[in-house]
């Protein structure tokens, strides 16, 4: 304990006055028998204890206010011990962070962040006049605050202006800022207001606890004031989706995805019947329900097929809760197109199985594929208008002419695709001749394995022996379905060279058979691409075309040299992030519009690359062409950090140990107000033992 004005204690002194009273007032009498007076003194001795205890209580009373006085006087201070002594006590310079994380913007009615904000301005009000202040809004990239001073108009202002963000919050990195902007000032007392939900993503424990430099220079840990903006509530519960996958679902039809998205249930008590939808605009195009236990986490998957071709824009939703904000997660989807393919039938027949496209044309006109097909026989064929398809399909056809085969070769450049399969029309110098610039690789001769009317052809015939199942294209194929490959037989297939030096572009081989030779390859030439399958579609060379896996396979051909298959490099940024966008061809980028209409800072990059952020809310995010029309292929959705999702508290034990109970003054809204002092309480029982004092003398 301390005193303000310790020289009143002598004042103390008088307390022993009552005492040396009763002292000198003690009277000795004599006694003298006396008869008559026998019962009297009888009466007297059975009221001598009540009236003892009454002066006693006189005496004390007297004595109270003698003491209380003095010592009220000299203005008493209780303290803790030596480690308190870091805490310089009287006025502070003081800084007040406001937490402005996503978790602020949950609401039970009324936002956190609301609270929090009412909970600043009352710490700016509980402010003594001597006391500098400044404010600190905690975001994702907070700015300096300025040195504490006296303009609480204006520090009002930064409170009632500020608004919850987006994004995370590192509560620990603003704290320590908030110290150093109190350094600037020469007051010795320091004080921290943190004002905040509490939840755990926002603190880094691990690291040390703010401190600022003392009188002495040697750092000490300053006043903390904790406001818990979510006092009342020891739970804020929540779920959200965590993750969202959308792949092609080519088996359900054409411009079918697969919608899986990850939820994850952050509270203590079960899910049931969570509803999950996909939704594009107003429309809600599929849906369904989830359980999810206890801190649990779970997948649904819906499947979504478009009616047309195009780039969406849309967002997976579930039911609302207290955090909307993590209850839906925006996507941009290309959708392909419906595509045209030329089928040039190199051996018609009269006969419908025999003839060459027969399976070819089965397969890309199966119910559910995106192709629509137009067969021609290689003489009308190869005089058709080659940039009226996406495909062109060359299905054992002699070799075109120099200009037939020049109108191909512009084709594949300008991102045409074609598919070239071998038979007994080939002839492999006439090939390399005219077609070596779109080749994958050039043609040597035809290697028979086995007859076909061989009675050991089963046993004879090649087989596939290796396929990249990591390749886009026989990523279907493993487990089970890899049989409709490796079990097809080949009778004879066309040998390949290897790269020519002078071809625009290397080949990749993506199946070979027993003895090494390629069964399939494919090349990107210029825009487009080509693949070349080294057997028949027919059953001339193999039984290929009567396998399962024939008819998923010529799909994927078709969808994968038209760039359906394609692996985009999908944009992918989180709220708080920079998105890297990658302009094609002639496409230019005048401006990069938020979901709310805000202009997005964008920066060119050397290589020709655009940066546009960073980027401060969930939502698909425009790009504007030069002439000011969105253009889809470049849009992007920006998506929440599941982190903040989690809306786990920190324990008020945990961070009063963690800032040193030495420092922390308060940890609920109101205990950070002043006290009432030692002194006050003093005088009030000087005062009730005078009016007790009183009382008695009256009885």
């Amino acid at each position: 304990m301390t005193f303000g004005n310790p020289w009143m204690l002598l004042g103390a002194l008088g307390a022993l006055i009552p005492l040396l009273v009763h002292l000198f007032d003690r009277r000795r009498p004599r006694p003298h028998p006396f008869g008559p007076l026998a019962f009297v003194m009888r009466s007297q001795k059975r009221t001598a204890s009540r009236l003892k205890l009454k002066r006693l209580l006189l005496y004390a009373l007297r004595t109270l206010i003698l003491l209380a006085i003095p010592i009220a006087l000299a203005r008493p201070e209780l303290t803790r011990d030596a480690a308190a002594a870091q805490v310089v006590k009287g006025p502070a310079a003081t800084a007040i962070v406001l937490d402005a994380s996503l978790s602020m913007r949950w609401s039970d009615g009324t936002p956190l962040f609301e609270r929090a904000r009412d909970e600043a301005r009352d710490a700016l009000k509980d402010l003594l006049p001597e006391e500098p202040a400044t404010v600190l809004v905690c975001t994702q990239s907070p700015a300096a605050p300025p040195p504490p001073g006296f303009d609480r108009g204006r520090l009002r202002s930064l409170v009632d202006e500020a608004k919850a963000t987006h994004g995370t919050a590192d509560l620990s990195r603003c704290l320590d800022m908030a110290a150093r902007a109190l350094e600037e000032n020469p007051m010795p007392a320091k004080r921290l207001v943190l004002v905040s939900d509490m939840t755990a993503a926002a603190f880094r424990l691990e690291a040390p606890p703010p401190t600022v430099k003392g009188p002495t220079g040697a750092p000490v840990k300053p006043e903390v004031v904790l406001r818990d903006a979510a006092e009342g509530h020891e739970v804020l519960n929540n779920r959200a989706i965590v993750d969202l996958k959308v792949e092609p679902a080519l088996q359900a039809g054409p411009r079918t995805f697969q919608f899986t998205f990850t939820v994850r249930n952050f509270s203590a008590e079960p899910v049931k019947d969570l509803e999950a939808a996909v939704r594009v605009g107003e429309s809600t195009l599929a849906k369904g329900f989830v359980d999810i236990p206890p801190g649990g986490t779970t997948q649904k998957t819906l499947t979504v097929r478009f009616p047309q071709g195009g780039t969406v824009l849309g967002q997976v939703t579930l039911a609302p809760d207290a955090l909307v904000e993590d209850d839906r997660r925006s996507f941009v989807l290309p959708v392909p197109r419906a595509l045209k393919a030329l089928v040039v039938n190199g051996s018609p027949h009269a006969t419908r199985y025999r003839d060459e496209a027969f399976f070819v044309d089965a397969a890309l006109t199966a119910p559910g594929s995106p192709v629509e097909v137009a067969t021609r026989d290689a003489e009308v064929g190869l005089r058709e208008d080659f940039s009226a398809y996406d495909l062109v399909l060359l299905l054992n056809v002699p070799a075109p002419s120099a200009d037939e085969a020049q109108k191909l070769a512009a084709f594949v450049e300008n991102g045409g695709g074609l598919f070239i399969s071998m038979g007994d029309r080939v002839n492999p110098d006439a090939y390399n001749q005219r077609l070596g610039p779109v080749l994958p690789r050039p043609l040597r001769l035809v290697r028979t394995s086995a007859e076909r009317d061989d009675p050991d052809a089963d046993t004879q015939s090649a087989r596939l022996a290796q396929v990249s199942v990591e390749h886009v294209l026989f990523s279907p194929f493993t487990g089970q379905a890899e049989e409709g490959l490796v079990g097809a037989r080949f009778y004879k297939y066309m040998l390949l060279e290897a790269d020519s030096p002078g071809a625009g572009g290397a080949s990749q081989v993506l199946a070979t058979y027993e003895d090494g030779a390629p069964a399939v390859a494919v090349a990107r030439k210029g825009k487009g691409r080509v693949a070349l399958l080294t057997s028949t579609v027919d059953r001339d060379w193999s039984d290929f075309s009567i396998r399962t896996s024939f008819l998923p396979l010529m799909q994927r051909f078709a969808a994968y040299l038209t760039g359906s298959l394609d692996e985009r490099e999908e944009v992918r940024v989180r709220v708080g992030e920079s998105a890297t966008l990658r302009p094609e061809g002639a496409q230019k980028v005048s401006s990069v519009r938020a979901p709310d209409g805000a202009e997005v800072t964008v920066k060119e990059q050397p290589e020709g690359a655009l940066v546009a952020g960073p980027v401060t809310e969930p939502g698909v995010y425009s790009v504007l062409g030069a002439d000011g029309k969105v253009q889809p292929d470049l849009s992007f959705a920006a998506v929440l950090d599941p982190s903040e999702s989690d809306l786990g508290r920190v324990p008020t034990d945990t961070l009063t140990a963690y800032f040193g109970e030495e420092t922390v003054k308060a940890s609920t809204g109101d205990a950070d107000k002043p006290t009432v002092p030692l002194w006050t309480w003093l005088i009030l029982a000087a005062c009730l033992a005078f009016f007790l004092e009183g009382t008695l003398l009256r009885k």
